[in-house]
């Protein structure tokens, strides 16, 4: 009995030592087949003009499609100099060069190399040279400086030239620099009044964002003890003769408790339970840091647009964000609350189905909290406490949560330039899967692009979504994309997709485009729910046409239109009346129906639980009249989410951001985690078809960057009149400008001549247009022929790029008669009359059809009876630009 039992001890014994030995093993190969993420390695490049530290310049491991590495302008000082300091890092630098190319990339005007490096270990390298005579004065170039690094590896970096004494540069700088400085001193701010637009549009309960319409108050900081902890770092985006685009960045921090003794709590809240979680939110955001700083920092971006008179200054757009620098080590707990603190946007949050799992994203790193294990996860970010610089910081990036599971792994996309690791200097696309249970983070696909991080961002914004057969749908130009994450493949879902021929619902979940992509002759609608892969058509009927209009939830919504209700105007824009408005799902056919008598929709636009939906009558003439707009509501709510990101109101920070999470949260026993990255073999890189655009794309670029891509010129302008940005085409040339023109101007070369009984206005105004680029055509003998006024232009001017403009602005095309470009206005009898000058009062028009002998062809007509007469009209424009090769 005792050998028996005594062989029974040795045999667990003997199996727990192997259990444990053989665990030690498995454990040992995990821990060598992880590792933690390469450290930022590029060296990073800032310019100096007059003084001023601008344009910090990060570094590509790869060439890039030039026409849209839009991210700086540098002006040339004089004798067309260039003031560099280089950061090294530790890096020795072997070698310096540089490249001078047009926008587009095509034609490259200097290479030359610099000799004579002088490197300090680990100290900044200046280096001053010129470029060749080569450039004309105020036109951009792109600038590549190359460096070779000690490893022989070129990096490049890119921004725009300008050769320019007329810019005003250091006038604008000067006041952006001296506008921020006095923000923190309320005496000297008193000053900046004159310059704001305090208004009703402004929003004076959060610092997040502050603009020109906030009050003195919010922009000087209100009562908040900020301090400024970093240079200011400037980036020129937009730089014209008059106006001027510019991006500040530094660091600011705020002591954590108020010298002034007052309480911060709410005056808004009325009783005893929410005066408790308010206090609790300001003793969260009150608690010394455990490294003892006794301080919060927060990121600061200022945006300013000026313009620049000979008498002053004018303030023409400004906003400031602020964002919390989160850290979720920190004492940011109360009860069941995350404190985000202070943010300038929306905080993604995504939860697994049941709500014990959740990830969100803040100061551009992704977070995850378990809430049975109580573990908080940095599941990615490129900067933390021990890769904090300028390169991590960088926020030329985004995060996209795809999706989180019920056992705490989490599928996300990080998009963009990568500041560091495997892919340092790229651009592109990366898919990761972190595994809870072995603490990991696995990167499953990498997608390179050539093209600028914001372009990437934008065309990934618009579809990017996962199904759980690991099928991952992207957006890239005019085709979506399907890709298998396990077997690495790419498929063509659909192509020639164009603007208004498709729409996505806010999931992404749901996608829909017209097949054939045409957006005014669309006989079939193709619904796929991407979450299954299935697709369900929608046919028009005999005589029919069909087009999307947006989703509302999950569910379709489109619009039925007769083709014979559908016409083209003189300048050959279609109008588009739908007579009748679907909703409809995948599954259970058609859930409502909107239809009047003699009522067409236009357009439909989804705002919250409502569709608004532009409407008109058809006259007995047979053209639309606008009337009222109607809409239609969604009696669905959402389902409420488990977890939830809400906002406190307190009196001394204004509104907080803070996550609502459904348990209460232990602070003490809470585990915080920082995945190591998983080593794999193999190549995981997918390079996606290439393809040739089938559309002209415009690029709209604003002060939050690229702000939207258009395939229509007109859309592209009204956008960027909207945001006071700029229209960039393909090229990278400049379609139109916002406000970058002279107080006056006249094309004196334009004279014209008066109608005949063998040619009318609108032949007269062609041909004027063309003989004035040195064309002669018969323009009547074409439009009998049926030809439209852009193909007559298109034709007959190759060389420059024709625009139809139908729909803008008066204002807007004015910018087009700056660069002494005739601008061509349809009227709705069929004639047309050509914009060849304004001032201030007035524009000056060609009427070929002009019966006023004391003011002949050519005349003034006041501004505000232009503005009317071209509205009643339709606001039909016609122009073109020249794109300087």
């Amino acid at each position: 009995m005792k050998k028996a039992i005594m062989k029974s001890v040795i045999v667990c014994i003997v199996f727990i030592v192997t259990l444990f030995v053989v665990s030690s093993i498995m454990n040992k190969g995990n821990t060598d087949m992880t590792i933690e993420m390469g450290k930022a390695t590029y060296p990073v490049i800032s310019l100096t003009y007059e003084g001023f530290h601008i344009n910090e310049l990060h570094g590509y491991a790869d060439v890039m499609e030039v026409s849209q590495m839009r991210e700086s302008i540098t002006p040339l000082e004089t004798g067309r100099k260039v003031e560099m300091h280089i950061n090294p890092y530790g890096r020795t630098i072997e070698g310096i060069g540089f490249e001078v190319r047009s926008l587009d990339g095509s034609r490259l005007i200097e290479n030359t190399e610099i000799g004579d490096i002088k490197q300090e270990k680990n100290e900044e390298i200046s280096v001053s040279f010129g470029l060749k005579d080569l450039i004309e004065s105020n036109q951009e170039y792109m600038l590549v400086i190359l460096l070779t690094l000690d490893d022989r590896k070129v990096v490049r970096y890119y921004t725009r030239v300008v050769n320019t004494e007329e810019y005003h540069v250091d006038e604008k700088l000067e006041y952006i620099a001296d506008f921020s400085r006095r923000t923190f001193n309320k005496e000297d701010a008193k000053e900046l009044t004159k310059y704001l637009e305090s208004n009703a549009e402004g929003d004076n309960t959060t610092y997040g964002r502050v603009t020109i319409h906030s009050s003195f108050k919010q922009v000087t900081w209100g009562d908040l003890e900020v301090k400024k902890e970093s240079r200011s770092e400037i980036t020129i985006k937009e730089l014209g003769p008059a106006t001027g685009s510019f991006l500040m960045e530094y660091y600011v921090s705020i002591p954590e408790t108020s010298s002034s003794g007052e309480s911060d709590i709410s005056a808004s809240v009325q009783n005893e339970e929410a005066l408790e979680a308010i206090e609790q939110v300001e003793e969260a955001f009150s608690a010394p840091n455990t490294d003892g700083d006794n301080k919060k920092y927060y990121r600061i971006k200022e945006f300013y647009r000026v313009r620049y008179t000979t008498d002053r200054m004018y303030l023409l757009d400004f906003e400031r964000t602020m964002d919390q620098m989160f850290d979720a080590t920190e004492d940011v707990y109360a009860n069941n609350k995350i404190m985000l603190g202070i943010t300038s946007g929306e905080v993604p949050l995504k939860e697994s189905d049941g709500g014990n799992i959740f990830a969100f994203v803040t100061g551009n790193r992704l977070f995850s909290y378990n809430i049975v294990d109580n573990k908080m996860a940095l599941l990615f970010g490129f900067y933390n406490k021990d890769n904090l610089d300028e390169r991590t910081l960088y926020n030329g990036h985004k995060i996209k949560i795809l999706n989180v599971d019920e056992g705490g792994n989490v599928t996300f996309l990080v998009y963009g330039y990568m500041s560091r690791g495997r892919h340092e200097g790229q651009v592109g696309i990366s898919v990761y899967y972190y595994e809870n249970t072995v603490n990991t983070v696995e990167e499953l696909v990498y997608i390179p692009f050539e093209n600028s991080q914001t372009l990437l961002m934008e065309e990934i914004d618009q579809l990017s979504y996962i199904n759980r057969n690991n099928m991952l749908y992207l957006k890239w130009g005019s085709r979506i994309y399907g890709i298998n994450l396990m077997s690495r493949t790419c498929e063509v879902v659909v192509e020639n997709l164009s603007e208004g021929s498709y729409k996505v619902s806010n999931s992404n979940r749901m996608a829909v485009w017209q097949k054939g992509g045409d957006s005014y002759g669309g006989k079939e609608l193709v619904l796929m729910n991407l979450t299954t892969g299935k697709q369900k058509s929608m046919e028009a009927g005999k005589g029919e046409v069909i087009a999307p209009i947006g989703f509302m939830g999950e569910d379709l919504i489109y619009g039925v239109a007769r083709e014979t209700d559908i016409v083209k105007d003189a300048a050959g824009n279609t109008v588009f009346p739908m007579y009748r408005v679907r909703i409809e799902d995948e599954t259970e056919g058609v859930l409502m129906s909107y239809q009047q008598d003699n009522v067409y929709i236009t357009a439909g636009e989804v705002m919250g639980n409502q569709i608004v939906l532009s409407r008109v009558e058809k006259t007995e003439e047979g053209t639309y009249v606008a009337i009222k707009d109607d809409q239609i509501m969604n009696a669905e709510t959402e389902a409420e989410s488990k977890n939830s990101v809400e906002m406190a109101v307190t009196e001394r920070f204004e509104k907080l951001t803070q996550i609502a999470v459904k348990n209460t949260i232990d602070e003490v026993s809470m585990k915080q985690l920082t995945p190591r990255e998983v080593l794999f073999e193999g190549e995981r890189t997918i390079t996606l078809p290439a393809f040739d655009e089938q559309e002209d794309r415009y690029y709209v670029y604003g002060k939050s960057g690229l702000e939207g891509i258009c395939t229509n010129e007109g859309s592209a302008v009204n956008f960027a009149d909207a945001v006071s940005g700029v229209v960039i085409d393909e090229g990278g040339y400049y379609v139109w400008t916002k406000g970058n023109r002279e107080l006056r101007n006249q094309i004196m070369a334009i004279q014209g001549e008066t109608v005949t009984e063998d040619k009318d206005s609108l032949a007269i105004c062609l041909d004027t247009m063309l003989a004035y680029e040195g064309v002669v055509r018969n323009s009547e003998y074409m439009l009998k022929k049926g030809e439209t006024v852009v193909d007559i232009l298109k034709d007959s001017l190759p060389e420059v790029q024709v625009l139809d403009l139908t729909g803008c602005s008066l204002d807007a095309v004015l910018y087009y008669v700056n660069q002494d470009i005739p601008v061509l206005v349809m009227l709705n009898d069929g004639s047309a009359v050509l914009l060849v000058g304004f001032n201030e009062k007035n524009t000056v028009v060609m009427n070929p059809q002009s019966t006023d002998l004391e003011n002949g062809i050519v005349y003034k007509v006041g501004m505000n009876d232009s503005r009317e007469w071209f509205e009643q009209n339709g606001n039909c424009f016609i122009t073109y630009i020249r794109n300087e090769k």
